[in-house]
Order: structure tokens, then C-alpha cells, then sequence
């Protein structure tokens, strides 16, 4: 599976620019703010219908321009796929699979795996929770559409209830019988993917460890584990014990929305304990384990999208990290990075074809 072609049309800082890719190396250079990463937004955002930076859709389009539009040539299969990705102010985004509408967004993710390794990773260990949650719930749903039809649902109804216990609270009355039957999808939906996720990170942090003693050769280990209040009892005993705190709180404080993943280095929290580099080659590592759990999964070689990662790491981890990828098990890589130089020497050492684009 690879990227042919790449067409943008008020796209961010472009205007119009269109692309033309190598099947295996592709690296953009050049100084901050020519559109780097902007580039490897719109490759990501053809993969899951969305900005990977821009929550506020409305900013992605160019500056004094009221739409945009992104085309993107994929050779999947031996086959052609083309995704085209439209959105015009106040009216709602269009995503077509040749030339056919999606009707859900849902039924889009899943057909181009994608791995983007970034600087703002090391939110995932410095935030919250939910930063977390997020990012094993795309992985999980890219390759499992069982899970994130349960995911839908689970959010739906989490929201439904909340809504329910804040009428009740504003309009001083209870209905036992009509939150119970919220619970109960709760409970369903909940169960399926605490279950899911307890499977993923088993299979995530062997890949995980593997990668990261490549890495730092062997000098330190690494591990995730996963906490959910699941592990203690069932979901529906949780809901039923924690109402009262739920009416007062209106909102529903248990469930599988409150589930946290631990990452550790040598046995301790590497928020508190990991150094700088550490973090970027443990966050390095977490992606590349990613992508072989989505290539595990899948007839497809992922697509990987490198974004500025080579600072701050030092020259053997800079070399491993090229050394991996010079593998065949990797399929077609995306590289950005505001030193020509240092990537002119880094794509030379790699065994395979390459396109260098300066912005």
C-alpha cells in the first residue's frame, strides 16, 4: 500500500500544491512554518477523516478562502483507491471513496493504517488520562470494527445518561428504572472494551519492549500496563454502587472513560523518572510498536509519518531508529525535517528509493 499522489487546495499555508511519491522515502525539508507537517497533516487526515492538529476545522482552511480540499492517489491491494476530503464554511465535511460519499466516518477508518510519530507524542506522557485513552482507542479501532462500533456506542450513551442525571438534579426527581436502562448499555458496550484493551496492551508492550531495547541497546527496559476500575468488578456493580455520588456529581464518574495506561521505565513512572531523551526514544518506541501491531492485523503495510523527531536524540539512536525502518517490513515513510543536510546523509544510508522535496 502506498501514496501515489497528493493534491491540496487551501490547505493550511498551500494554495495549491500537488505532489507526486516515492513508494518508499519521502522527505520534506526546509524552515519552520513552510508546511512541513502540514503535509503529513493532510496524508493523516486522509487516513482518519480529521486533522492529527487542528480540532477547529475551520482553521485548516487557507487564510481569506471559504473551503478546501484534499485528493489523495492510493495504490491499495494493486488496486486504486482515491480519497477526497472536502469542507466548505458552516456546511458539513464530505469524505468520498471513489467518487461514493461516506455515509459514517466510521466506515472510512480502518483502510489506510497510518502511524504518525510527532512531537506533540510527549503529551501522552506528560496529560491526562484521556490524551491516553485516545490513542489506544485509534489503534484498536483502525483494525477492529467491532470495537469501535462499541466505542460509538459506549459515548453515546455516556452522554445520554449524564444529560439525564443532570435533568434530574435541576428538575428534583429521580427515575431508578429509566437510568437502569442506560446502565445496562453501559455495561454491555463497557465490557467489550475493557476487554479489548486488556488484550491490545498485552500484544502492544511486547512489541513495545522490543523496540525500545533496539533503541537504547539494551540499556534500559520499558513496559505499559493498563488500569481500569473493570479489573476490580463488573461495570453495572460499579454504576449501582456509585449513584448517589453520581446524582450529586451529574455525571457518571465510573466506567471504562475513566481508564488510564501506565508506561514505566525501569519499574518507575517515566513522567517522573524518564529523562528527556528517554521520553522521545520510550514515545519513539510506542509508535513503532503501534505500527506492528496494525500490520500484525492487517493485509496492509502502514503508512509511517516521521515529523521532527531526529532533535534531541542523540547519533546511535538516530542511526537505529533509520536502521529499523531500512527493513522490509516497513512500507512507505513520510519525513520532515528543517535540516537538509542531516537528512540528505540519513535517507543515503537507507537501502531503497527516495524523493526529497524542499519547501
Amino acid at each position: 500500500m502506498h501514496l501515489k499522489q497528493l493534491n491540496l487546495y487551501n490547505f493550511k499555508n498551500f494554495k495549491e500544491k500537488n505532489f507526486s511519491f516515492d513508494t518508499k522515502i519521502n522527505c520534506f525539508t526546509g524552515n519552520n512554518g513552510v508546511g512541513k507537517t502540514n503535509v503529513l497533516d493532510a496524508i493523516y487526515f486522509l487516513s482518519f477523516g480529521k486533522s492529527f492538529l487542528n480540532n477547529n476545522i475551520r482553521q485548516i482552511i487557507h487564510f481569506g478562502e471559504e473551503a478546501f480540499s484534499i485528493k489523495g492517489n492510493f495504490n491499495i491491494n494493486a488496486k486504486q483507491e482515491i480519497i477526497h476530503i472536502s469542507y466548505q464554511n458552516d456546511k458539513k465535511k464530505i469524505i468520498k471513496r471513489n467518487n461514493k460519499t461516506y455515509e459514517r466516518l466510521s466506515d472510512h477508518i480502518g483502510l489506510i493504517p497510518l502511524v504518525m510519530i510527532s512531537p506533540y507524542d510527549r503529551d501522552l506522557i506528560a496529560e491526562h488520562g484521556e490524551i491516553r485513552r485516545k490513542f489506544v482507542d485509534k489503534i484498536i479501532s483502525q483494525s477492529d470494527p467491532a470495537y469501535l462500533s462499541a466505542l460509538i456506542g459506549y459515548q453515546k450513551n455516556l452522554a445520554q445518561r449524564n444529560h439525564l442525571l443532570k435533568y434530574f438534579a435541576s428538575n428534583h426527581k429521580f427515575d431508578k428504572e429509566t437510568l437502569a436502562i442506560y446502565d445496562e448499555q453501559l455495561h454491555q458496550y463497557g465490557t467489550v472494551i475493557f476487554n479489548k484493551r486488556k488484550n491490545f496492551i498485552q500484544a502492544l508492550s511486547g512489541f513495545l519492549k522490543e523496540k525500545y531495547e533496539i533503541l537504547s541497546a539494551g540499556k534500559e527496559s520499558v513496559d505499559i500496563s493498563y488500569y481500569s476500575e473493570l479489573q476490580i468488578k463488573p461495570l453495572k456493580d460499579l454504576l449501582k454502587e456509585n449513584i448517589q455520588k453520581d446524582r450529586i456529581l451529574q455525571h457518571t464518574s465510573k466506567g471504562i472513560h475513566r481508564d488510564d495506561f501506565l508506561f514505566e521505565l525501569n519499574t518507575h513512572p517515566i513522567r517522573k523518572f524518564g529523562s528527556q531523551g528517554q521520553q522521545k526514544t520510550f514515545l519513539i518506541s510506542l509508535r513503532l510498536a503501534e505500527f506492528e501491531f496494525l500490520k500484525k492485523q492487517s493485509d496492509k503495510l502502514p503508512i509511517l509519518l516521521f515529523d521532527d523527531i531526529f532533535d534531541k536524540l542523540d547519533e546511535h539512536r538516530v542511526k537505529q531508529i533509520i536502521n529499523l525502518v531500512n527493513d522490509k517490513a516497513f512500507g512507505q515513510i513520510f519525513i520532515s525535517d528543517t535540516h537538509k543536510e542531516r537528512t540528505d546523509k540519513l535517507v543515503k544510508e537507507i537501502n531503497g528509493s527516495y524523493k526529497i522535496y524542499e519547501l
